[in-house]
């Protein structure tokens, strides 16, 4: 009795690229600083991994079910590349840049979803942002080094590499959809890795990776950048293709909302007595109350517009687990919160009437 066919089983919103080898060029290279540890694949995901961003979505009404997944923004301007699948169905859409900006989070809009490429464009508004070059012009090469970037299990980017073990795949969907010329990967599959970059050593984009076979190990599929650059273009028309970003030493950081002062002229004048640093303004809170319940760990009340609403939570929630620890009381989980750094994530799984669930809540 034959299996299934290779080109019809797969595992959808799983897939995340990696690979295991490197071109013999790059093999071993240190970078002009003279570390030998700092290889062209450090050097990539140095330049690369802050325009990565970690997908969340709410699919709305009472109980509505929520989603996590990878992205990459792909344009200064804030628009952001994923799986049509990671986005489908959903009422809101949330991108957190987990390596830049201090980790906020930024509600998105959808322009485009395309589930026959298994593509959708988002955008989210700010900036300029962190990006990544779209190799559209590449010849992946197979056997060439594949550098991987996504979110498994909502715990934030994660970096992984291996090769690109051949291209030209198709595939048939569990939505029915047939794709083609598909990038396949030797890579070790994660839950949540949908929508997450593939890149070369340059730091380039040559896919989305979107798939994985069910019924193998090492066999996954992404979504080639020829295919994600053709719908810039159909979006953006001539702007859709800006000039390579800075290297990561400079990479923009977002518009402040004060003006700029002048740079003031090289001239000699007194040394000014030193002043005291100044306070820092205060961290925005997570945006949620705790109080000790009969069930635990209860939510008492939730900010409006806060990473806790955004998260998920309600009034009413029990939280049971920290990343899968017990939670002491109220006042522990707030010192956690309170003394973790801006971009921080943790799953907390929850009690609501009679189900359970584990949600992402992203420091702010």
């Amino acid at each position: 009795m034959s299996g299934p066919s290779p080109a019809s089983v797969f595992c959808f919103a799983l897939g995340l690229g990696l690979a295991g080898l490197g071109v013999a060029r790059h093999v071993g290279a240190a970078s002009a600083v003279g570390d030998a540890r700092v290889t062209p694949v450090v050097l990539a995901v140095q330049r690369a991994a802050p325009a990565v961003v970690n997908v969340t979505t709410d699919s709305g009404g009472r109980g509505g079910g929520r989603g996590s997944g990878a992205g990459v923004i792909v344009h200064p301007d804030g628009y952001v590349v994923t799986n049509s699948h990671v986005v489908r169905g959903a009422a809101r859409v949330y991108c957190s840049l987990a390596r830049a900006v201090g980790g906020q989070a930024y509600e998105a809009r959808v322009l485009e979803n395309d589930p026959s490429h298994d593509l959708a464009l988002l955008r989210i508004a700010g900036g300029p942002f962190p990006y990544v070059s779209i190799c559209a012009t590449c010849d992946v090469m197979i056997g060439e080094t594949a550098i991987a970037i996504g979110n498994p299990y909502g715990l934030g980017d994660t970096v992984t590499m291996g090769i690109v073990s051949a291209k030209g795949r198709t595939a048939t969907f569990s939505s029915g959809h047939t794709l083609q010329g598909l990038i396949q990967t030797d890579a070790s599959i994660n839950l949540g890795n949908s929508g997450g970059a593939l890149l070369n050593v340059d730091g380039e984009l040559i896919g989305i990776n979107s798939a994985i076979h069910a019924n193998a190990q090492g066999i996954a599929f992404t979504v080639p950048a020829d295919d994600v650059q053709r719908m810039l273009d159909r979006n953006l028309g001539a702007a859709s293709r800006p000039s390579p970003p800075p290297l990561a030493t400079e990479a923009p950081s977002p518009r402040s909302a004060e003006p700029l002062l002048p740079t003031p002229s090289p001239r000699a004048t007194p040394t000014p007595a030193p002043r005291p640093p100044a306070a820092r303004p205060a961290r925005p809170p997570v945006g949620l109350s705790l109080a000790a319940g009969a069930a635990g760990v209860t939510v008492a009340t939730i900010t409006p517009g806060s990473n806790a609403e955004i998260a998920g939570l309600r009034a009413g929630d029990v939280i049971a687990l920290l990343d899968g620890r017990p939670v002491a009381s109220p006042s522990a989980l707030a010192g956690t919160f309170n003394g973790a750094a801006s971009g921080q994530t943790y799953l907390l799984t929850i009690r609501r009437a009679d189900r359970t669930s584990t949600l992402i809540v992203v420091i702010p």
